[in-house]
């Protein structure tokens, strides 16, 4: 369960940062593809972890 509330979180901080993308500074669209970056990051490890744990109880 905990798994699936980070995933959770994380598409809404994408979400989120791609307002930021659509900003006129150059500073703020930087900022918010790194924070995409480390968001896709951190769900792909999630996800990673996630199929771990269902094929363990299987």
């Amino acid at each position: 369960m905990k798994y699936l509330l980070k995933i959770l979180a994380v598409i809404i901080v994408i979400t989120y940062a791609l307002r930021l993308i659509n900003s006129q500074s150059d500073l703020l669209v930087m900022g918010g593809l790194a924070i995409i970056g480390a968001s896709i990051y951190l769900l792909v490890r999630d996800l990673n972890h996630y199929l771990n744990s269902l094929n363990s109880e299987i």
